[in-house]
């Protein structure tokens, strides 16, 4: 008896509460949206605002594949020509987590703030997973190419991203950290860099960027440098360099080496001297594993290849490091160090003119670990 009395109060319960949910009162349809996998936003010579997107079409039956449409629209803001598009077509529009945002290197040069400020005031468009990326030509040139072989634009351009970042070309920026960059005056970022050649898509390296502005760039050898000096690396981060061992084979000459699949050793110190000066020893150590090399490596030959390996490279880190001071980018925080640690010395400081007046100490120590499997 007083187990049927506990089950029913129980049930009653369940039934009081059941009453209660409201449901989902929020819930969209599939049917009724458009999936946008990516954007494109330009400048028109008329000082508008040209919001180009791929749209995402479902099949009307299940044997059928996706198609994706590619629209445009124009306006004086970004949320302007976004509902000029949703004019244009049926239902609304939401953007996938996983896409990206192209932008024209015209578009970077003017600013970044202006455009991506929307997106942080809308809850529905994310943020955390969606990449941004800077192009040479006008991004919705690549948008209207629609496909590449058999893969629609926007996935084609997807794949291309992650494996770029897996080979330590690109930084793994989003939305998200780059907006956080651009609250913080201690620290800049780089995006990717694309451009079109005779339609194909091809990678120029990365877009620096001072504060809000494209300021510069690196190609894609010093790119891959500048993200290991970050203290980021993908799966793999690979340089092929000539080294001076007499051959006159020329190709005997050269080795590849991939740095990405051990671990890398980064030093980054920030010192302030009494004068204010501000000196940073960035180092790298590197563990190579030698992935095309026609000789056939002794003791002694080894220790010269790493030293000579050294040399290159701290000369490139040199180069890089001087390049990114040029675009007056302070992609590695070097200011943020200063907020966190020399607080006074850094509010005496105008970091946009003192910043280019920073010493690196930049040094690169090589390694090699494994000389192949065949020696």
């Amino acid at each position: 008896m007083k187990f049927d009395m506990k089950f029913k109060s129980h049930l009653l319960l369940i039934a009081l509460v059941s009453i209660c949910l409201t449901g989902c009162w929020d819930r969209e349809y599939l049917k009724d949206l458009h999936l946008a996998y990516c954007a494109a936003i330009d400048y028109t010579e008329n000082g508008e605002i040209k919001e180009t997107i791929e749209l995402i079409i479902p099949p009307d039956i299940e044997q059928k594949a996706t198609k994706n449409e590619i629209h445009s629209s124009f306006g004086p803001t970004v949320r302007n020509a976004s509902n000029q598009l949703r004019n244009k077509v049926r239902g609304n529009i939401r953007f996938i987590k996983y896409g990206f945002e192209l932008m024209g290197r015209t578009t970077a040069e003017r600013g970044l703030y202006p455009i991506l400020d929307v997106n942080y005031r809308d809850p529905s468009n994310p943020t955390s997973n969606v990449r941004l990326i800077i192009t040479e030509g006008e991004a919705a040139e690549i948008l209207e190419q629609k496909k590449v072989g058999e893969l629609k634009i926007g996935e084609f351009i997807k794949q291309k991203i992650d494996s770029l970042e897996e080979m330590s070309i690109f930084p793994k920026e989003t939305a998200d950290t780059v907006f956080r960059s651009l609250m913080d005056p201690g620290h800049d970022f780089a995006l990717p860099y694309l451009g079109r050649d005779e339609g194909d898509i091809i990678t120029k390296g990365v877009a620096l960027f001072h504060d809000q502005n494209y300021s510069g760039m690196l190609n894609p050898d010093q790119s891959i440098m500048m993200v290991l000096l970050m203290g980021q690396q993908g799966k793999n981060a690979r340089f092929t360099k000539k080294l001076d061992l007499g051959h006159s084979d020329d190709i005997r000459n050269f080795i590849t080496i991939n740095v990405g699949s051990k671990k890398i050793k980064r030093q980054f110190k920030v010192s302030v001297s009494a004068d204010e000066s501000i000196d940073v020893n960035l180092g790298l150590e590197l563990q190579a594993v030698v992935e095309e090399f026609t000789d056939v490596l002794d003791e002694k030959e080894l220790k010269k290849v790493n030293q000579d390996l050294s040399d290159l490279l701290t000369k490139e880190a040199k180069t890089v490091v001087n390049e990114i001071q040029k675009a007056n980018c302070d992609i590695f925080g070097v200011g943020r160090k200063l907020i966190a640690y020399h607080h006074n010395i850094w509010s005496n400081k105008n970091w946009s003119e003192d910043y280019r007046k920073v010493k690196f100490h930049t040094k690169v120590d090589v390694k090699i670990v494994s000389t192949g499997i065949l020696q």
